[in-house]
């Protein structure tokens, strides 16, 4: 008996050790979970902000490209009552005016806030004047301080009337009525505040620092090597995170949550920061209750039966192994088997794409080749035509580059996944190969009647790569973008980002459905629409450049909605 009760002893120490220990584990594992459901919240509620000012400000600039419309044809003298029922009827404008041809303000509402007589080429405003001017698109301006008082951006929509430049209608946007409206009440005052800042790092909005605002945060309100300096360097490139700082003033550490704010090209970013203690309330508060479970688990231990514990205890420990165990094995055997089977259905599904694609692609082409044939047979000597020979042959001539190029798909998609891609790399300017890309589509573009702007950031970017490859991966763009774009244009846009040169091929074309964004990049794999049907293709032209590019160390990803077009975005 002694023995036994030795025994009991023991095994309910250990019981009460591996509760106290799970105690802990749970605690920590509480803990983890609270401060990550606060920060979702408070990510939650910086979103919001950030969503409700993108759809203010372009409410605001669809508005004045709408005011724009409407005083194509009337004469800058008459503007004012519309510029006034605009001003009247809407919040956020300080000023709306009308920049004549000749870059003068000749006209806005209110006056005394419209700068009327200002000639923004004798005071070297002109920059995004003379941009409207020769891209005919709306522009907008980074956030400037205003004369009466304040910050805002402006909006500019050039109008032309019967294909000649009358000049631009512009907006002011009062940066403090976003401020007022979607950041001034995001956190209970005491518990945090709001900020806006652009991204140059220049504070835009702060609920509690009301005199930085127009001002640099680093190096005025904080130190370049301090921990919130960092915060801010995160932010400003317009990405969305998490991050931790110490405030020196209150001696608190802080949870900082930013988003971006995306508004025509400009990028602000919007950040909540409130005190880590609030989220360690609700732990504190998770932890009194969870010691007085142990408590009371710890109580029952002790009161129970030892015989009995240590005999359920060592079944049930068996019978749950056991269970794992098996359980384990299953799931196992259960995941191989649907991998497997997924494999082979895969590997079914590309063999049957590949006999179709084929067989289309190359049945086309020898159709045409051998009609052609026969209409030269059919021609006797005296009757044939020269127009109509030269015809045969260009149709027998292109029958057999089609057919060249969908063996050279072949083989490079082969090589691809063989690993046997041969890359001849060497020094080349990055921007050439895009021109000389545009060149070689230019011909097939201007019969289109589609447009390509080109938008180089500097003069030259010098990278390591194969330039026949290279040229192959932008002429596949291209054409695709030529392909499924009725009407529109063509834009190609290249910098550097963070170091890495990043290329964007942007069409104004069908687009692309959410769904099949992540399978575009497969072998064989098309798009399922008309247009698709219509213009044909191997469905191998994309998972080639993806294996070029990822062959130089890149990648390539697609962006897209469907009915406004689609854009290939490229890092190397």
């Amino acid at each position: 008996m002694p023995l036994k009760r030795l025994a009991i002893l023991v095994i309910a120490a250990l019981l009460i050790v591996m509760v106290l220990g799970l105690g802990y584990a749970t605690n920590r594992e509480v803990e983890m979970i609270v401060r990550q459901q606060s920060n979702e919240q408070q990510m939650l509620l910086t979103r919001q902000s950030a969503a409700g000012i993108e759809a203010f400000l372009d409410e605001k600039t669809v508005l004045i490209e709408v005011l724009a419309t409407e005083v194509v044809d009337v004469p800058p003298e008459n503007m004012t009552p519309y510029f006034m029922t605009v001003y009247n009827k809407s919040i956020g404008f300080s000023s709306i005016g009308f920049v004549s041809s000749n870059g003068v303000i000749v006209t806005g509402y209110p006056p005394e806030d419209a700068a009327i007589g200002l000639d923004l080429y004798a005071t070297k405003r002109n920059a995004q004047f003379d941009r409207a001017r020769a891209n005919k698109e709306t522009y907008t301006t980074r956030p400037v301080p205003l004369v009466q008082g304040g910050v805002g951006s402006n909006i500019g929509v050039p109008i032309y009337s019967g294909g000649e430049f009358k000049g631009v209608v512009f907006a002011v946007i009062e940066i403090s009525t976003l401020s007022a409206r979607f950041l001034a009440d995001t956190v209970p005052k005491g518990h945090g505040h709001t900020y806006m800042i652009t991204s140059s790092g220049r504070c835009l909005y702060d609920g509690t620092h009301r005199g930085i605002i127009s001002e640099k945060y680093i190096g005025l309100f904080c130190e370049n090597n301090s921990s919130y300096a960092d915060v801010l360097r995160d932010q400003m490139p317009g990405d969305e995170g998490v991050g931790y700082y110490f405030d020196e003033n209150t001696g608190k550490r802080m949870v900082v949550t930013y988003t971006p704010v995306v508004w025509r090209g400009r990028i602000w970013s919007v950040a909540t920061t409130v005190p880590e203690s609030e989220a360690e309330v609700l732990v504190r508060s998770v932890y009194r209750k969870q010691i007085l479970f142990v408590t009371i688990v710890i109580a029952i231990i002790l009161a129970g039966s030892g015989g009995i514990v240590l005999i359920l205890s060592r079944w049930n420990r068996d019978l749950e192994k056991e269970v794992v165990r098996k359980t384990n094995d299953l799931g196992m055997s259960n995941m191989e088997l649907a991998s497997a089977n997924t494999r082979l259905k895969e590997l079914d599904r590309l063999k049957s794409e590949f006999v179709s694609m084929v067989s289309h692609e190359l049945k086309t082409p020898l159709t045409s080749m051998k009609i052609s044939m026969d209409v030269l047979k059919s021609l006797s000597g005296s009757e044939k035509d020269a127009d109509t020979e030269n015809e045969m042959f260009q149709i027998i001539d292109r029958s057999v580059e089609r057919q060249n190029r969908l063996v050279g798909d072949l083989l490079d998609i082969s090589r691809i996944e063989t690993g046997n891609l041969k890359l001849n790399l060497e020094p080349v300017d990055l921007y050439e190969i895009i021109l000389e890309s545009t060149e070689s589509m230019k011909k097939i573009a201007d019969e289109q009647g589609i447009p390509i702007h080109i938008d180089l950031d500097c003069e030259s970017i010098q990278i390591t790569g194969d330039h026949d490859r290279l040229v192959q991966v932008f002429v596949n763009l291209i054409e695709n973008a030529l392909k499924f774009t009725e009407k529109g244009k063509i834009h190609i846009q290249a910098r550097t980002v963070d170091g890495h040169p990043e290329i964007r091929v942007s069409d104004t074309g069908i687009g692309i459905p959410p769904g099949e964004l992540d399978l575009i990049f497969d072998k064989f794999h098309q798009v399922d629409s008309g247009l698709t049907r219509e213009v044909g293709g191997t469905g191998l032209g994309l998972a080639i450049c993806k294996g070029i590019i990822e062959g130089h160390g890149g990648r390539i990803r697609a962006e897209s909605k469907v009915g406004e077009g689609s854009t290939f975005v490229i890092v190397l």
